[in-house]
């Protein structure tokens, strides 16, 4: 039988339990600094990025082509000859577009790739979903058909205690980021049709943003729907509990559920204090 891999970008967050699996592979994104370059989770954790936020925001930048052609020779070395590649949103990271170049010049795989329109912990349950069906023996065909349904059926929101970094990492105007800091305003973000960010709602304060967040959920989940859910934090285990706790008092409880801390892609956008939700349906 062919051996299907799964091939993901440290964008999506994944969880380290599926990190640690046979046949993931994540590709870092780069992290830069005034006078050094990391590789996201491979010489730089989030927690590091997060602890030097106060002193230095860092740039983000693609994967490097050779960490992606290392990567590749990797997946071939341990037998594997078909891919099935999922990445964050194109709008808002070129990994996409340049992976998608490596992957079709290697004629040593089958290669799916799927650009999720999502990010962070909401890709990350994509790629969960994709690997589970791929253990329960799918073929390419039919996981590539699931992923497809899945980037379908994906909603991710999250609420960020201030606007400063996304000021500084131009994503929102200097005048925008103070009137919501007059205000404390707590903006909600999340992902147009198209992949890129938006705020969809501004709160009072987390605690009201959490509230929104759990609505938001209840919406899209219908009666009788599968999924999974994920909820993401900056550097704030407890907020990120609370808000599955809050999930779960409201009867949201996913077939998994993952809390992740934000990887550094997003955390340099949002700073700490960031709590999100993600549901994917499956």
């Amino acid at each position: 039988m062919e051996q299907i891999a799964v091939l993901v970008d440290s964008c999506c967050d994944l969880p380290k339990e599926y990190l640690k699996k046979a046949g993931i592979y994540e590709l870092p994104m780069q992290i830069a600094y005034h006078d050094k370059t990391y590789s996201d989770r491979v010489d730089i954790s989030a927690e590091e990025v997060y602890q030097n936020l106060p002193v230095e925001i860092p740039k983000t930048s693609l994967p490097s082509g050779e960490s992606i052609q290392n990567t590749l020779d990797k997946i071939a070395r341990d037998g594997y000859s078909q891919i099935i590649s999922i990445s964050v949103s194109s709008g808002l990271s070129g990994t996409f577009n340049f992976l998608k170049v490596f992957l079709d010049e290697d004629e040593r795989f089958v290669t799916k790739y799927f650009d999720t329109k999502q990010v962070a912990i909401c890709s990350g349950l994509i790629a969960i979903g994709a690997k589970n069906l791929i253990d329960a023996g799918k073929s390419l065909e039919e996981v590539a058909a699931a992923v497809e349904k899945m980037c379908q059926n994906a909603m991710v929101y999250f609420c960020i205690p201030t606007l400063t970094y996304l000021r500084a990492g131009g994503r929102i105007s200097a005048v925008a980021a103070t009137v919501g800091g007059m205000l404390k305003l707590a903006p909600i973000v999340t992902c147009t049709p198209e992949g890129t960010y938006t705020i969809a709602a501004k709160a009072r304060g987390m605690k009201k943003g959490q509230k929104m967040m759990l609505d938001y959920a209840k919406k899209f989940i219908n009666d009788g729907d599968k999924y999974l859910i994920g909820i993401g934090h900056g550097a704030d285990s407890v907020g990120g509990q609370h808000m599955l706790d809050l999930l779960h008092d409201n009867g949201i409880k996913g077939e998994q559920e993952f809390t992740e801390q934000v990887g550094p892609a997003l955390g340099v956008h949002t700073g700490p204090g960031l709590i999100g939700v993600a549901v994917v349906k499956i």
